[in-house]
């Protein structure tokens, strides 16, 4: 992995790809960019004490103060900025569902918007970066306590609280950001849900983790499991029965019941399941599909004033005066859910189970457009979607081929009614991608590709950690 900054975010293994000084770089960055006072805060990582000295260090170093607001989730940030205008900027230490030798930081602008500065400015123009103010004007830092309370009442004012209180639900919360498991317990507590929360080493929401917590779900009789990430911006669900339920049918169901409340518009990226497409044209939704990224999500749910918005990840957006995907309010709505609407097992099992394959194909950069178009032309007639990459549909499924956001590096997804169609497709179409620039090399020793093939786990976990090879081990637990 090299250093990976687009965007909004940079991220890089610590002191390998992302050390103190290239912290200390970005935080003079950002206080010469969008001014003082920035606000700093931080998820559970044990590198981010050094990281979070090195950025506030860079920020006070250029006449701006820092709002230290400790450890907690973007989401909270986000509603925090929006009730505080006067911040001009804030940056979150963190690496969302990234393992533990890997952090980074994530930038928002006034209002907690996410602003892609990383497109606009280069890491090179960061490090070179040298400008100080005298010893007098240096900034000040201010610590920000109990930001949550109001935080959590806003959430409570987006769900039907008093259903929640009245079904005497108990739960069980997989959380490994010790600040979010705070928020989380004082949330169901004014929600008089019963919880029991457990945690881990593991920032990965991968299928063990998830085993793990249906097994718990099961055995002791609970009416919900959820699964959050340390930024609490992904969540996946499992069954009051202890199975897992994949992204994209945990999307279908808070998009059915969106769509029953308001008609509207529904944001989902380009690599969505059909499950994702049927369920929004069966209820009367209008599908925007956008570039694959949550933060392309969240955009177009605003751009577009749309009614919801989600990936096959866990990424839920539903609209209120923060724009994001926040686990934490999805967690509260698919609680009301549940309540009025039944059993999750009972809202998953009309929806057909779709299997996504994934794979990557590494080539020489200046030849990715020329194999794009190629294999566009290859195909042409059928029915495409060019949003992010090309993605051809047929009878069985479809196949996307797209421009990875790493410089090199063609990604593919493909969807089939069986893993070993949707991997069998994804190899066919690497063997031809590489025939397509194979022929435009002169050199016939140089005529080796690096591919990886990978199926999807059936709950479309977040983080790459967890496959083993080509595709998943084969367990006795059930998945929806």
């Amino acid at each position: 992995m090299t250093l990976l900054a687009g965007s909004n975010t940079v991220r890089g293994i610590i002191n390998d790809e992302l050390d103190v000084e290239i912290a200390l770089k970005i935080g003079k960055t950002i206080g010469l960019t969008y001014g003082s006072p920035v606000a700093v805060a931080m998820d559970g990582r044990p590198s981010n004490i050094m990281l979070k000295s090195a950025l506030v260090a860079g920020i006070m170093s250029v006449g701006c103060d820092v709002m230290d607001l400790g450890i907690v989730p973007t989401p909270l940030m986000q509603y925090h900025m929006v009730h505080n205008p006067d911040i001009k900027a804030g940056v979150n230490i963190t690496a969302t569902f990234a393992g533990q030798q890997i952090n980074g930081f994530r930038v928002l602008k006034a209002g907690g918007i996410e602003d892609p500065i990383f497109d606009e400015i280069t890491m090179d123009s960061i490090m070179a970066q040298n400008k100080q103010v005298p010893a007098m004007e240096v900034g000040r830092i201010y610590k920000v306590a109990d930001i949550a309370e109001s935080y959590i009442d806003h959430v409570i004012s987006k769900v039907d609280a008093e259903a929640i209180r009245q079904a005497n639900l108990r739960v069980c919360v997989d959380c490994r950001n010790v600040a979010v498991a705070k928020i989380i317990s004082g949330l169901l507590m004014k929600l008089s849900v019963d919880r029991l929360t457990i945690g881990g080493d593991s920032s990965v929401m991968d299928r063990e983790r998830m085993i793990k917590l249906g097994d718990i779900v099961k055995s002791q009789n609970l009416n919900l499991g959820i699964a959050i990430e340390m930024d609490a911006d992904h969540c996946l669900f499992v069954s009051e029965d202890g199975r897992p339920v994949q992204g994209d049918k945990s999307f279908a169901i808070f998009a059915k019941n969106m769509l029953a409340e308001n008609k509207g518009k529904v944001v989902m990226p380009i690599n969505s399941s059909t499950l994702m497409e049927d369920v929004v044209n069966e209820n009367g939704g209008l599908v925007i599909f956008c570039t694959i990224g949550e933060q392309t999500v969240v955009r177009k749910v605003k751009e577009n004033v749309a009614v919801f918005g989600g990936d096959i990840f866990g990424c839920t957006v539903i609209p209120s005066e923060i724009q994001t995907c926040d686990s934490i309010l999805a967690m509260a709505k698919m609680l009301e859910i549940v309540v009025k609407e039944g059993p999750m097992s009972k809202l998953v099992e009309p929806f057909p189970t779709y299997c996504i394959s994934r794979g990557s194909f590494e080539c020489p950069e200046e030849e990715i457009n020329g194999i794009l178009d190629r294999f566009k032309a290859e195909h042409e007639g059928e029915r495409m979607e060019l949003v992010d990459g090309i993605k051809v549909f047929n009878d069985k499924g479809w196949i996307l081929v797209r421009h990875s956001n790493v410089k090199g590096v063609i990604k593919l997804y493909a969807q089939s009614d069986s893993y070993e169609t949707s991997d069998t497709w994804i190899r066919e179409t690497i063997e031809n991608l590489s025939n397509l620039t194979l022929t435009h090399r002169s050199d016939p020793a140089d005529r080796s590709v690096k591919v990886s093939v990978r199926a999807s786990p059936p709950i479309m976990a977040v983080g790459d950690s967890s496959f083993a090879g080509t595709g998943w081990p084969v367990h006795p637990c059930e998945v929806y």
